[in-house]
């Protein structure tokens, strides 16, 4: 049968080609008139659409019959930049009318049927009527599913399609049988619908209908008669095939897989090569860093990751079949670098925190200093949004310092510290080191004890910076790490009075930090960002009231409690971004912490004895979608 396959076929090589009128066609694929079943597999003038709101790419595989161009339609097909020939046809085929080499392009030859013919006449086919010759066609595509030597070499072509860099043709002697199976299954790949597969089958009868008239023509009309079927192609001959696919495998993926071999990963880079998604599911539902995520995912399609063996194709073709993202779209973007921003501007009101019980000065005479260290931890989350994942936050650092009392107006401290914070968001975590300096000083021109005073600060610190995101779908960790620094001042006005055994301190001030990360690049992921370097200013307006209560005593120690409550309202933009690349693609991200209005309280109690003091803190933050909680152990000497 295989041999009465091969005479079939071997009909096309000796018509007579006709003349094909180019078509200008928004494929912009070229009808070449001495090769009239050249065409592409995307579509015939328009490319194709697909399951889940796919449209086929052009100039991707091409299909045809036997390779015998014209000069002119050699070098139009030089112009398609076409990397690979795959020649479908017997050795004999091949001797009889061998390929014309295409220039940059490899060729190999995958004898589908296998085996050798001897390349007679059609006139020497023992057909007695127009339906043996149909089926027998009709058999040929039952045989592409159930005989094991076709489909071990079907194996090989769809593999070879895959791995391929470039545009890639394959082809037989008339380009419609074994090739016309070939471009079915691709076609089913990619999500065709059965109508539109059949249809693009059945095109053949168009494209080469002037070679079909001549060569029956030639023939005496008995035989014509008889032997028209093998000329042509018949909706019964492919659906022969398909129906095969289901009696034996049930589905054309088990076909695939169990029949052909297929891995499903090779599945999915054939596919990806085909198929661009116009839409990601569920895409069209999100906004802010996942909208932006998603986006990305979609424009990657238009990458080297895509229709390759890489993670990313792999996981963008699951989460179609899937129809969800798998979270992805949050993770994708780097959110936490926004995250860790947002959360470093904060740390200068950590340091004026750990600094704030004995930088004052009103406990000190003239001349004398007062050592101090203080350690603190905290944890503050942030509830998602439609614009953010959520996110947390935890710190933990100690500072030492000195104070000293210049006069009864003046006091000054200085300190250094470390501070270690841990940001979780979106799939990611941010480890901050930030090593600091600090200075300030009260001058109060009625002395420290009572009235006016102006309090200001300032600090700097030097950062590292580490990073890890978990994405998900199989895509592994991105890691990065950078440097930087983080200043920061604040300057307040407020007023000290006693009052029936509670000594009040109110103020109003500014606060303004500034970090400066450098830009960096991840590893360890296909879609590791590109960061770059995160400059942001938060200024800040802040209002505090510390109360201090009369000390008790308590043996020989003697115990002070207080209590102090702050608010701190965001002056301009609160919207914290960080901002990403990825082969040429940008996606930037926007912090979950974004409250203009946060407020703090807490109470403490310091013990003291003789020139000894240790105290305790503990207080909780929230507003907004914000809510969190510190606590701080606190010593000194004074001298």
């Amino acid at each position: 049968m295989f041999q009465r396959l091969v005479c079939s076929l071997s009909v096309l090589s000796l018509s007579i080609a006709a003349a094909q009128a180019a078509e200008t066609v928004p494929l912009n694929t070229p009808r070449l008139k001495s090769i009239d079943n050249f065409r592409d597999v995307a579509g015939l003038t328009t490319a194709y659409t697909t399951a889940n709101d796919g449209t086929m790419r052009g100039g991707v595989f091409y299909r045809s019959n036997a390779l015998t161009p014209s000069a002119a339609d050699l070098a139009t097909l030089n112009g398609l930049g076409i990397k690979a020939v795959y020649d479908l046809r017997t050795p004999t085929e091949i001797a009889a009318t061998p390929d014309t080499m295409l220039t940059g392009a490899t060729y190999s030859n995958i004898d589908i049927i296998g085996g050798s013919t001897s390349g007679a006449n059609v006139t020497n086919i023992a057909f007695h009527s127009a339906a043996e010759a149909t089926a027998m066609m009709q058999d040929t595509n039952r045989d592409f599913v159930r005989n094991a030597g076709m489909r071990s070499e079907f194996n090989q072509l769809f593999n070879e399609l895959a791995a391929v860099d470039g545009a890639a043709l394959f082809h037989c002697t008339a380009g419609k049988d074994r090739t016309g199976w070939t471009a079915a299954v691709l076609q089913s790949i990619a999500g065709l619908d059965d109508a539109t597969i059949m249809s693009n089958y059945l095109a053949t009868n168009d494209y080469t209908a002037a070679r079909i008239k001549a060569t029956l023509a030639a023939m005496p009309p008995s035989m014509a008669t008889i032997y028209g079927p093998l000329i042509g192609v018949e909706a019964s001959y492919l659906q022969a095939g398909l129906d095969q696919v289901t009696a034996q495998y049930g589905t054309m993926d088990n076909y695939l897989k169990q029949g052909l071999g297929l891995s499903q990963e090779t599945i999915y880079v054939l596919r990806g090569k085909m198929v661009f998604y116009n839409s990601l599911p569920g895409a069209a539902d999100l906004a802010g860093n996942a909208a932006a995520g998603a986006q990305l995912l979609q424009q990657l399609q238009n990458s080297n990751l895509s229709g390759t063996y890489s993670a990313y194709n792999y996981y963008l073709q699951s989460a179609i079949d899937a129809r969800s993202l798998g979270g992805v779209e949050s993770t994708v973007g780097g959110q936490v670098h926004a995250d860790a921003a947002s959360y470093l501007l904060r740390q200068g009101a950590m340091i004026d925190q750990a600094a704030a019980p004995f930088t004052s000065g009103t406990d000190l005479k003239t001349g004398q200093y007062r050592l101090w260290s203080t350690a603190l931890a905290g944890y503050l989350g942030t509830d998602g949004s439609s614009q953010a994942s959520s996110s947390n936050e935890h710190s933990q650092g100690m500072m030492i310092g000195l104070t000293q009392r210049f006069s009864e107006q003046l006091s000054a401290h200085a300190g250094f510290g470390y501070s270690s914070g841990n940001v979780g968001g979106a799939g990611g975590e941010a480890d901050t080191d930030l090593t600091f300096f600090s200075v300030g000083a009260r001058f109060a021109p009625n002395g420290l004890e009572r009235g006016l005073f102006v309090d200001a600060d300032a600090s700097a610190g030097y950062l590292d910076y580490e990073s890890k995101r978990e994405l998900g779908g199989g895509l592994g960790t991105a890691k990065g790490d950078s440097h930087g620094n983080l200043t920061g001042a604040t300057l307040a006005v407020g007023y000290r009075v006693p009052v029936k055994g509670v000594t009040l301190e109110p103020s109003l001030g500014v606060r303004v930090s500034h970090v400066n990360l450098s830009g960096f690049q991840e590893k360890g992921s296909e879609l590791a960002l590109d960061v770059d370097g995160i400059h942001e200013t938060r200024k800040s307006a802040v209002a505090n009231l510390n109360a201090s209560f009369a000390p008790v005593n308590l043996g020989a120690w003697q115990l002070v409690p207080g209590v102090q409550v702050g608010y701190e309202h965001v002056l301009g933009d609160t919207e914290v971004d960080s901002e990403g690349h990825l082969l040429g693609l940008d996606i930037e991200q926007q912090a979950a912490f974004d409250n203009r209005d946060q407020f703090t309280g807490g109470v403490n109690v310091m013990a003291n004895l003789g020139p000894w003091s240790v105290g305790a803190e503990i207080g909780a933050s929230g507003g907004g979608d914000s809510h969190g909680f510190n606590g701080g152990l606190k010593a000194s000497y004074l001298f």
